[in-house]
């Protein structure tokens, strides 16, 4: 039924290839006008489903407290910040900042001692007093203090135009001599990152596509008749990304650090499918066939297997949905939508073109065979053909001690979950982000939220004495801040040691306090005591939090009670990684051995494909283990998009494989076969590592990682489908028909 399908639509396009043009053309120009809208977004929420419960009670607690994400930073730096002309300036600019259409609240050490006193005192030394003792986090040395300004919207692109407008403020005043002002935060640091992703994304794309010019020149060229057709494949999967593009806001789905680097990657991968239609095209013209005869024959002869290769890598793209992570859901659609876009044109666009090419230019030179010399790529498919058919079980032993180091090497490789490392080191606003997190805690503080029924005096207690043992059972925990903790310098103050006795006592203290320092601690029946810690890996982020859980349970805490905090969220973030990688991997496993074993109805012709992608694997995972590079949240998925993108060319020798043995001798049906479909998957897998290569060039380190890697991977699958592939057909040739002919023997018998 689809041979027929594809029957029909070659000899359409063989009759009609200007309306076929046509028609793509005003698509391609829709696509072009739509891809203006695509927005831009950046963060750690398109990491996690809306249910995931560790990321509920993060945002549940940023909102509670009123930290976190809608918060904005203003460093003030000078030799000293503690005086009253420095603290008169910062009290103007608060004003100036809360008149901004956006901005609740406005907190500063200048803030604070104003509402002490009713006003900012003239004595310097009652402003030191009162700095040290209610805004000591403001101000963490004599030349360094910070103003937090409180965002009233969750809205991104609101946060951003805020981050401006404050910007703006501050580069509009007159600080005091020598004072330096730098504004920090998240969304200051999500609209440096957005610009930062249309730049990278420009990057990728320019090298990509010059990569692939080259490659193409070096590798196809030499297979077709018309040097400047070599591009032709180049050209489809330029229109692929453009019409993907502008698919993109249609389906609503932006450019992130995670998406910016699926389109310089379609512009790699959608160049297959091209090469491998025309590659046919041209062996059948240079066999002497006319135009029409070679678009029916390439498309009907080479759509089968392109549209296999297609379904197996769209599986391992859509399995990166399984793990229910939106970002990663997001590159999977994109680049799924990509290839498909690419399989359509390569069906419909590129022979249209192939046709009024050949038709424009003198059939008489057309059909000239031109003597050609052997080139490199001829001459190493040949030695790699001669390898493979004369070695075919050294080359099965070396495919499986592969697979079982890589087995060895998995569960050694490392998780990177810091997103702050996915970014680009050298943005200003991330550089001032590092320093607001050593002061005053970032990805290194766990927060526990206890819940209380009644806040006096015996519970303060209580969780004072919760939280020095926790310090003092853990061994990366090495300080905590709370409530408790300031209510006892406060007393120390005025010569008193601990925590008051009497609830009374407690109220007035409380009274006292700066609501903006009480607010850290305490919201409603809640209190947040915060633990610094020297956790700086994967096990450490899990081991810290599943500690603090257990010391809670065993101090005997009778209220409800949750962990958060930037080590929970990574710990998170690394354990979704670790089961969602497990889960695509699965998920790709078993949807491609169905496909095969339903389009193929043998278990050989399944196996082999699978066989030599697990060689693959085992590879990459070796390489990641010896050269130390960690997981991330997007190169967890290339276990399952190897086995989507490297199966293509081992069914592609698959099928020419078996089309060969029909005349000749295995042994000679493997030489032809390399040497014939060699040189369209070398190109393929050439420009496809091309395309991953140049993820490179990002200034994305997350992409920069996945690039590598995928480029690694895809050299080797090219490397099993010209070895691994052939040499396991020849060692299996007959191995079916005999077990058939024993299974009928005892049928007949019984």
């Amino acid at each position: 039924m689809f041979a027929e399908l594809l029957d029909r639509v070659a000899r359409f396009i063989a009759r009609r290839p200007g309306f076929v043009i046509s028609i793509i053309s005003i698509i391609l120009i829709l696509s072009a006008f739509s891809a203006q809208n695509v927005g831009l977004t950046s963060g750690t929420e398109s990491m996690f489903s809306k249910d995931n419960v560790i990321y509920r009670q993060y945002k549940l607690y940023q909102k509670d407290f009123g930290v976190g994400a809608d918060q904005l930073f203003v460093l003030i730096k000078g030799d000293d910040v503690v005086n009253s002309e420095v603290y008169q300036y910062l009290l103007d600019l608060q004003k100036r900042i809360e008149e901004i259409e956006g901005v609740s609240s406005v907190v500063s050490p200048a803030s604070i001692v104003s509402s002490l006193y009713g006003g900012l005192p003239s004595d310097e030394s009652k402003i030191s007093i009162a700095t040290s003792l209610y805004a000591s986090d403001l101000v963490p040395k004599p030349t360094l203090a910070m103003m937090i300004i409180q965002l009233g919207t969750a809205d991104d692109t609101k946060q951003e135009e805020i981050a401006i407008e404050v910007e703006k403020v501050i580069s509009f005043t007159n600080p005091p001599h020598g004072l330096v002002l730098q504004l920090t935060g998240g969304p200051a640091l999500s609209y440096q990152i957005e610009r930062e992703i249309g730049k990278s994304f420009g990057i990728t794309m320019m090298v990509s596509i010059i990569l692939m010019v080259l490659l193409l020149f070096l590798t196809f060229s030499g297979a077709v008749r018309k040097k400047y057709t070599a591009f032709l494949p180049l050209v489809i999967s330029v229109m692929s990304v453009t019409v993907v593009y502008g698919l993109m806001p249609i389906l609503g789905i932006p450019l992130s650090e995670h998406t910016n680097g699926a389109l310089p990657m379609l512009i790699g991968l959608a160049i297959e499918y091209g090469a491998q239609l025309q590659n046919r095209y041209e062996e059948e013209r240079r066999e002497g066939r006319d135009v029409d005869d070679a678009v029916v024959i390439s498309i009907t002869r080479t759509g089968l297997a392109i549209v296999m290769a297609l379904i197996t890598t769209v599986i391992g793209f859509m399995s990166m949905l399984a793990p229910g992570m939106p970002a990663m859901a997001q590159f999977g659609i994109i680049s799924s939508l990509g290839l498909i876009v690419a399989y359509l044109l390569t069906l419909t666009f590129l022979p249209a073109v192939l046709k009024l090419i050949d038709h424009w230019n003198d059939a008489k030179e057309q059909k000239r065979e031109e003597e050609k010399s052997v080139g490199t790529l001829e001459r190493s498919l040949s030695a790699i053909s001669t390898l493979t058919a004369t070695r075919p079980v050294g080359i099965l032993v070396a495919a499986s001690i592969i697979v079982l180091f890589g087995l060895y090497a998995a569960p050694q490789i490392g998780l990177e979950t810091n997103y702050n490392k996915y970014v680009p080191q050298d943005l200003t606003a991330m550089q001032r982000f590092k320093e607001i997190e050593r002061l005053v805690g970032g990805q290194a503080t766990y927060t526990l939220v206890l819940e209380v029924d009644e806040l006096n005096a015996e519970t303060l207690k209580e969780i004072d004495e919760l939280s020095k043992y926790i310090v003092e059972k853990e061994e990366l925990i090495y300080d905590y801040s709370s409530i408790t903790k300031l209510i006892s310098e406060v007393r120390k103050a005025y010569g008193f040691e601990g925590l008051p006795e009497s609830d009374a006592e407690l109220m007035q203290i409380l009274s006292a306090l700066p609501q903006e320092e009480v607010s850290r601690y305490i919201s409603g029946g809640q209190i947040a005591v915060h633990f610094s810690s020297n956790a700086d890996s994967q096990d450490e982020y899990i081991s810290t939090h599943k500690s603090i859980v257990r010391d809670v349970e065993f101090f005997g805490w009778s209220g409800g009670y949750y962990v958060t905090g930037g080590p929970v969220i990574y710990g998170e973030m690394g354990r979704l990684m670790t089961s969602g990688q497990t889960t695509m991997t699965v998920v790709a496993y078993a949807l491609i051995i169905m496909l095969l074993l339903a389009v193929y109805r043998s278990i050989r012709k399944a196996v082999v494909p699978l066989i030599a992608i697990t060689s693959v694997i085992g590879a990459m995972n070796t390489i990641m283990f010896l050269t130390g590079t960690k997981q991330t949240m997007i190169s967890i998925a290339l276990n399952s998009i190897t086995l989507g993108l490297g199966i293509d060319f081992s069914i592609h020798v698959l099928e020419r494989y078996f089309e060969e043995r029909a005349a000749f001798s295995p042994v000679e049906a493997v030489r032809r076969t390399i040497e014939r479909t060699g040189k369209a998957i070398t190109t393929s897998a050439l420009t496809m590592a091309g395309g991953f290569g140049s993820l490179m060039f990002s200034t994305f380190p997350i992409m920069q990682n996945f690039g590598f890697i995928a480029l690694v991977a895809i050299l080797f699958s090219l490397l099993a489908a010209l070895t691994v592939v052939p040499a396991f057909l020849m060692l299996t040739e007959g191995i079916e028909a005999r077990i058939s002919a024993a299974i009928n023997n005892i049928k007949n018998t019984t």
